[in-house]
């Protein structure tokens, strides 16, 4: 961000926050400064929009049975609006933290909810959950952690393969990934149902994240292109050559839809 949007930023932030506080409201304060982060700061803008756009690929991809797979379910955002454009469909969730995992078990009673971090081989692994912020955590650690956020506690947490998870007749229509930078994992663990079911998938990726796994996006792209599909990022920009992919690596774009051709 420029420093005289910075300064900007911050000032009204202080002022947002100054000006409830005196009418002792202190919730208000926090809306108001969000809503200010929310004008000023690119990718917050960025996340906002991707997060709009997600919503309206589920009520185009999804029937009323259509059935998803949410990997890194995390809190079950992205979960409960699957649930709310397909509430008869035969839904699974992928959460390894085990606090978060109980909470989706009881908030979902209706899910196959599994404590698993999916991945390209089945047995166990370290796994880093970021405390003060969990959607931050995965199975390696992140260097790039929000300012203020507290410790890192270290789980033993088991890894599957999609493809041998899957229930017998199982057919998705949509995987959503989530996993901080181990979706190449993910989808190299998946090839036989990506073959087979041919789902939309709707993934993250991008620097910070993919290459703590030593992943470049180009091995990325010729695995969902071998599969038969085509990137569009959440704008509606694509479909995506394996050039431009690899040059969004570093830009502000980090969420992607793949469709089958």
């Amino acid at each position: 961000m420029h420093r005289g949007s910075q300064a900007a930023l911050a000032l009204l932030r202080r002022t947002a926050r100054a000006s409830a506080a005196r009418m002792g409201r202190q919730e208000q304060a926090q809306e108001l400064a969000g809503r200010v982060r929310e004008v000023f700061d690119p990718a917050q803008r960025r996340e906002l929009r991707d997060e709009h756009a997600l919503h309206v690929a589920l009520c185009a991809i999804l029937r009323e049975t259509s059935s998803a797979i949410d990997i890194g379910a995390n809190q079950g955002a992205v979960l409960e609006s699957i649930l709310r454009v397909a509430p008869h469909g035969r839904h699974m969730a992928f959460e390894p933290i085990p606090d978060l995992n109980e909470a989706l078990v009881s908030r979902f009673p209706g899910v196959d909810v599994r404590q698993v971090a999916l991945s390209d081989s089945s047995g166990s692994a370290e796994f880093s959950h970021v405390l003060d912020a969990p959607a931050y955590s995965g199975l390696r650690e992140r260097s790039d952690l929000p300012e203020g956020v507290g410790g890192v506690r270290r789980l033993q947490v088991r890894t599957e393969r999609l493809d041998e998870a899957l229930p017998e007749g199982y057919v998705p229509t949509l995987l959503k990934i989530d996993v901080e930078g181990a979706e190449l994992q993910v989808l190299q663990g998946a090839t036989e149902t990506l073959e087979r079911h041919r789902p939309f998938i709707l993934f993250e990726h991008g620097a910070g994240g993919a290459d703590l796994y030593g992943a470049h996006p180009n091995q990325l792209f010729d695995l969902l292109d071998g599969v038969g599909m085509r990137i569009f990022d959440l704008d509606g920009s694509g479909p995506y050559s394996r050039e431009r992919f690899e040059q969004t690596f570093t830009e502000p774009i980090w969420n992607f839809l793949a469709a089958p051709r």
